[in-house]
């Protein structure tokens, strides 16, 4: 399947949920460079005093997830720690979001949140899902000196990386002896397009069930 690169997001929109890490800023960044910007940026800490209406050019200076944030300049912020879940799937439930795509996000995301979009909440993991799951995948494999890199696009569940597979590309060749912040950018570019080619694709998915 191929992208077109004019397609505009989705009526609804999307939110995208990001802790701040380098994989999270580098997904970011591709969905800019492929102008497909979230509608909403969701981080998963309360924010610092701020006057006014919550944006990215507002928080900057003050703000640990500092990278991310100046790449999102002008997006809409939330701050969804875990104790506010509920309200946050409220608000993608009034805006009409209809996906939700994770990238770098610490703890498990009730039920109740997956469930506020209106089409699907989706994972991007920089590996090639049913190996490496947990926190740090990529320190995983660069520990075991596996030079089979790749990037899987999957639902969410209730149980970390482990819901169906909707879609995985495996990385070049030529990335095998990059270094980790080149190989977090490159799972980052080909998961974004993972991701647009699922949205333009909707529903006509087929997922794919993980073997345990």
């Amino acid at each position: 399947m191929t992208i077109n690169p004019g397609a505009p997001p989705p009526a609804g929109g999307f939110a995208l949920l990001a802790s701040g890490a380098n994989f999270s800023c580098e997904v970011l960044l591709a969905l800019i460079d492929r102008d497909y910007p979230p509608r909403i940026l969701a981080l998963p800490e309360y924010p610092p005093a701020a006057g006014g209406a919550l944006t990215a050019s507002n928080l900057i200076e003050d703000s640990p997830e500092r990278p991310l944030l100046k790449l999102g300049r002008g997006i809409e912020i939330a701050y969804v720690p875990a104790v506010a879940q509920a309200d946050f799937a409220s608000q993608v439930e009034r805006r009409g979001i209809e996906f939700l795509l994770i990238a770098c996000w610490p703890y498990l995301i009730e039920p109740r949140l997956v469930e506020s979009a209106s089409k699907a909440a989706l994972n991007l993991h920089p590996s090639l899902l049913p190996r490496y799951r947990g926190a740090d995948p990529l320190t995983q494999q660069l520990t075991l000196e596996d030079s089979d890199f790749g990037v899987s696009l999957h639902l969410l569940s209730q149980r970390f990386d482990r819901g169906d597979i909707v879609a995985q590309a495996q990385l070049p060749n030529s990335t095998a002896q990059a270094q980790r912040s080149m190989l977090e950018r490159c799972c980052a570019r080909q998961g974004v397009d993972l991701f647009i080619e699922a949205i333009e694709s909707y529903p006509e998915w087929s997922p794919v069930t993980q073997a345990d």
